[in-house]
C-alpha cells in the first residue's frame, strides 16, 4: 500500500468512530496474537463490543491516527491512582510503590498497511507526551514475552521490564517508562 501520498492526522479518537477503532483493534490483535503464540480465547480485545470501545474512548485518552479519514492506528492512555494494583512480586513492588499514580497504555493497534511506516513510533511518542502520561513520571503497558518485536519496539522507545508473570495462560510482561526528575525522557524518532 503507498501511503505516502496521504497525510496522516493524529488526534483523540471520536466515540463515533468506536465500530472503525474495534475492527482495527481486532485486526492488529490478531496479529499481535498469532506472532505471539497466544491463544486466541485469553486476549480480551479479540471480543470487545462497540459500545466498549466508545466507553473507552470516552473516559479515557484514546489518541487515533487517521489516513483519509480512516482509522490506521490507536493507542489508548489512562490514570491510574495507584500504580500498585499491577504489582504481582515483591520485584515490581519495589519500583511501583515510588509512584503514587501513573498511565497505562492499553489497546495500541497499527493497520496492516501501515506497520513498520514509524506510525507506531509516533502515536507512542504521542502518547508519552500526554499530560496523564508525564505527570507522574511512569508509564506501564504489559506485552507478551514471547513477541521479540514488541519487546524491542518498546525498549526502544525507553521502556524497561520491571517482571513477567503468566496469569492469563501467557507470558506477559510488565514494562515501565520513567521520565527522570527533572521530566526528560528518551523519546525517540
Amino acid at each position: 500500500m503507498d501511503n505516502t501520498q496521504d497525510e496522516i492526522i493524529i488526534r483523540e479518537a471520536l466515540p463515533e468512530e468506536a465500530k472503525k477503532i474495534r475492527d482495527l483493534i481486532r485486526e492488529a490483535m490478531e496479529f499481535y496474537r498469532q506472532a505471539s503464540g497466544i491463544n486466541p480465547e485469553v486476549l480480551e480485545s479479540l471480543t470487545e463490543s462497540t459500545e466498549s470501545v466508545k466507553e473507552r474512548i470516552r473516559r479515557h485518552h484514546c489518541l487515533v491516527a487517521t489516513c483519509n479519514e480512516i482509522p490506521i492506528g490507536t493507542i489508548t492512555v489512562n490514570y491510574c491512582d495507584n500504580p500498585m494494583k499491577y504489582s504481582f512480586s515483591a520485584q515490581t513492588a519495589r519500583t511501583l510503590r515510588e509512584y503514587k499514580d501513573c498511565a497505562y497504555i492499553s489497546r495500541f493497534a497499527v493497520a496492516e498497511g501501515f506497520r513498520d511506516t514509524g506510525l507506531g513510533v509516533s502515536l507512542m511518542n504521542e502518547a508519552l507526551r500526554m499530560p496523564v502520561s508525564t505527570r507522574s513520571g511512569l508509564v506501564l503497558l504489559h506485552t507478551a514475552i514471547s513477541n521479540l518485536k514488541m519487546r524491542d519496539f518498546y525498549t526502544n522507545r525507553g521502556f524497561v521490564i520491571l517482571d513477567s508473570e503468566d496469569s492469563r495462560g501467557y507470558e506477559r510482561g510488565l514494562f515501565a517508562y520513567m521520565s527522570d526528575q527533572n521530566g526528560r525522557d528518551n523519546l525517540t524518532a
